[in-house]
């Protein structure tokens, strides 16, 4: 018997002995080509934000005061409407307090909704969802509230998921006046209280690769320590990076029953998640980017002319990169939209999205939109979250006809999805602003972009840090506040050259009101800069190629006359000068930018050349080393189109051509990975003191 079992265990080692003669080289020969692992997302980079969420959210009270944010939201609610307003929860005493703004008329109740998971369900009120009517709004002094005690077991068993206004009487899985829904960061909070941190309902687990399962067994069989000492295998190791991949697999592979794009159709991994231009022109005919030219549903009236364009301008879209939005409504399609450029995902910090919340920014949690996205902050439907921007874009632009009826157009998002893609988007970039002036400040080696540090931050000459705190998004601490920059008063813009006036009207910005500008009062987000250099063109409409362009129209009469000009100080009208930079001092300005964004870069690339040293499959070794060959390149890129630091410039090509080597390898090779790590700590050493 013995014997017997000694023999086994000869046969299964030397298989394993195979196996790890083949592997050990690189990794596991993995055929699967489905997207596997993270990316840029990072389990420190979420849990950066979650940790501020939940530091505020703890000190407002925590599941004592959680908050819905109530809105109209594209492909979630069935009217379009102005109204708003919010839930606030106690979920230990099991009390609900509602309160509605310009409610229309009739009677209106509230309904809780805990979705249930399953094949074919979405995040919709659908059968089998479990359900519970609160009551009816009642009208008092201009608003609608309601009041209820649901007792201390109420929300023992039950999760709220989504929270609905509907029409007395009705049925809140076909009418839905309002809709809020709770974040992943509300989700994530409910889970730790359970004691199971990011183990989120409505989660399936990724099915591991046959080559990960075949090898637990085989080392388990041998020994229960075995498996630890080869190293990962290409399963993600918490929860959170399990979320992570689910949302980076949803964010490049789903297209929810539409016309077959993506969130990656336009915000490109390899393109620092936008598009440009350039990258447009290499694209085939048949790629899902340009559905308007060959889907007739959402052609053109008239696509020789390139006129009556309901869906997309491919005029535009190719030539500039604009795609069309009607973040202001479906209701008129020929008239009411805008051409705007494609903004990046990175660094979705709470600090990068929480709205301004003080005067003169009164636009708050309490009144939508309750995150900043897009360029005018207002991107997201409904309360606006970026949760709720996953079914906008959805609605926005993936239907099959203009029609955009849920089910039949589109799928709604699953809980579960918009779970995993909004942990993805929030793992993005890096995990803080910088450090720009005072004690630990960040210092620069060229005497160029040194300067150009000085200018951002001097009150008398560039006055950049007033509206980008430390390259961010913040005004004397203010987050993400909206001003009128002017922007839209360039005389020349690329766009309107082009095309007439009526397919590229004016852009209103921030809200919905009719104004001289558009639909909107005029007013676009502050926007971060450390992304900035290598990921133009840039301002909303892609008006300016270049970053010395982007930095040359604040000397401008543009901006030098705008409302956000006056209103913050920059005139003599706001009790100061306008700002006035020579062609040296704007250049200056522009290499500070390009150098700070070359750092992020390579900052990136380090954390993505780290990871190598673990990738478990040819697959995850492919595509890290794609992602830093990008890195890498914008790295060199955005040094190389204003000729800074040569030298860095060759380490860089040096680095990139180790990239190149791994991306032809059929695995790891941990001495290319030291060597791209030592280029990239160099080249950080070259670019800052």
């Amino acid at each position: 018997m013995k014997r017997r079992v000694m023999t086994r265990l000869i046969l299964v080692a030397s298989l394993a002995y195979v196996g790890l003669a083949v592997l050990l080289p690189g990794t596991v020969p993995a055929a699967e080509t489905d997207l596997n692992d993270a990316g840029f997302g990072s389990v420190e980079t979420l849990m950066t934000s979650y940790n501020d969420w939940e530091a505020t959210y703890a000190a407002n009270g925590g599941d004592r005061r959680m908050t819905i944010s109530l809105g109209p939201a594209k492909g979630l609610a069935t009217t379009s409407s102005t109204t708003h307003g919010r839930m606030v929860l106690d979920l230990l005493a099991g009390t609900i307090s509602v309160e509605v703004a310009a409610l229309p008329e009739g009677t209106w109740e509230v309904w809780l909704i805990e979705n249930r998971p399953g094949p074919g369900r979405s995040v919709l009120p659908e059968p089998g969802d479990r359900r519970l009517r609160l009551g009816n709004l009642d009208r008092q002094d201009g608003m609608a509230t309601l009041d209820v005690s649901l007792g201390r077991a109420a929300f023992a068993q039950f999760d709220p998921d989504l929270v609905t206004v509907t029409r007395a009487g009705s049925d809140p899985a076909n009418d839905r006046l309002l809709v809020g829904a709770a974040t992943l960061f509300q989700r994530l909070y409910r889970s730790g209280q359970r004691g199971q941190f990011g183990r989120l309902s409505h989660a399936d687990e990724p099915e591991r690769p046959a080559s990960d399962r075949t090898l637990r067994w085989l080392f388990a069989s041998v020994s229960p320590t075995a498996y630890a000492q080869i190293g990962p295998i290409p399963d993600p190791t918490t929860a959170l990076e399990q979320l992570i991949t689910r949302g980076r697999r949803s964010f490049f592979t789903d297209t929810f029953g539409g016309n077959g794009r993506t969130c990656g159709t336009c915000h490109r991994e390899d393109r620092n998640l936008t598009i440009d231009p350039d990258f447009i022109a290499t694209l085939p005919p048949n790629d899902p980017l340009f559905v308007a030219e060959f889907v007739p549903a959402l052609m053109c009236d008239d696509p020789v002319a390139n006129t009556g364009c309901k869906f997309e301008n491919p005029v535009l879209m190719r030539q500039f990169g604009l795609i069309l939005e009607n973040q202001d409504g479906f209701d008129d399609l020929a008239n009411k939209f805008n051409m705007r450029g494609v903004p990046h995902t990175l660094a979705l910090l709470q600090n990068t999205l929480t709205p301004a919340n003080v005067l003169p920014f009164p636009d708050g949690t309490i009144i939508p939109p309750n995150e900043r996205t897009g360029w005018s902050g207002d991107g997201a439907p409904g309360a606006g979250t970026l949760r709720e921007f996953i079914v906008g874009a959805v609605t926005q632009h993936y239907p099959k006809t203009l029609n955009r009826t849920p089910g039949v157009d589109f799928v709604v998002p699953t809980v579960g999805q918009m779970d995993a893609l909004e942990a993805f988007q929030r793992s993005l970039g890096r995990r803080q602003d910088l450090v720009l002036t005072g004690p630990g400040a960040l210092r620069l080696r060229s005497a160029v972009a040194a300067k150009g540090q000085d200018l951002f931050n001097d009150p008398t000459k560039g006055k950049c840090f007033g509206c980008h705190l430390n390259a961010g998004a913040s005004v004397d601490g203010i987050h993400n506040a909206n001003f009128n920059t002017g922007v839209e008063n360039l005389r020349s813009q690329p766009a309107d050259l082009l095309v007439p006036a009526q397919l590229n009207p004016p852009d209103g910005g921030f809200g919905t009101a009719i104004g001289a500008s558009g639909f909107g009062n005029g007013t676009f987000n502050t926007t971060v800069l450390v992304e900035a250099a290598d990921t133009g063109p840039f301002f909303h409409n892609n008006a300016i190629r270049t970053i010395e362009g982007a930095v040359a129209f604040y000397t401008g009469p543009a901006f030098n006359n705008s409302p956000g000009a006056v209103g913050i100080g920059f005139l003599p009208g706001g009790n100061g000068p306008g700002i006035e930079l020579d062609s040296t001092e704007v250049e200056a300005v522009a290499a500070f930018l390009r150098v700070i964004n070359a750092l992020e870069n390579l900052r990136s690339a380090r954390s993505l050349a780290t990871r190598l040293r673990n990738a478990a499959t040819t697959a995850h070794v492919r595509q890290l080393s794609e992602l830093l060959r990008a890195e890498l390149t914008d790295a060199y890129t955005v040094l190389n189109g204003a000729g800074l630091h040569a030298p860095t410039q060759q380490k860089l090509g040096s680095a990139i051509a180790v990239a190149e080597k791994m991306i032809a390898l059929p695995g790891r090779n941990l001495l290319l990975i030291a060597q791209a790590l030592a280029l990239i700590d160099q080249s950080v050493q070259e670019l800052r003191e």
